[in-house]
């Protein structure tokens, strides 16, 4: 029987800070999954918590083990669910570039397909 708490279709987990739901940040983050061919899944959260605790949630539901999770102040991180628990696997500050937002979600694909990640122009 499937884990309940892990969604059944397979795509990395986005979970963000829900007043940031019509932003470039996500706009440019699903564009680079996109680009991967790998699908998204958006998951608005109201309660104000770090970006890496928001893509640790999003990993462990997740049936890619994959996360990231954008905070109120638009920090972005990425991580999977077997990667330690207080470290990200790549971090974009606020007030990031397009580039560089697009480059995260296009990393996230790039973990899930095992191929090496690539860097913002």
């Amino acid at each position: 029987m499937p884990n309940p708490g892990i969604s059944a279709s397979p795509a990395v987990h986005l979970c963000y800070y829900h007043s940031l739901a019509d932003s470039n940040i996500l706009r440019q983050i699903c564009l680079g999954l996109e680009e991967q061919g790998v699908p998204c899944r958006l998951q608005p959260c109201s309660h104000d918590d770090s970006a890496l605790a928001y893509a640790r949630a999003a990993a462990a539901r997740s049936a890619l083990q994959t996360g990231l999770g954008v905070n109120v102040n638009g920090e972005v991180v990425l991580t999977h669910q077997q990667y330690p628990a207080d470290r990200a696997l790549r971090r974009c500050s606020p007030g990031s570039s397009s580039a560089q937002w697009r480059n995260i979600g296009a990393n996230a694909g790039q973990l899930v397909k095992v191929i090496p990640f690539s860097e913002a122009q």
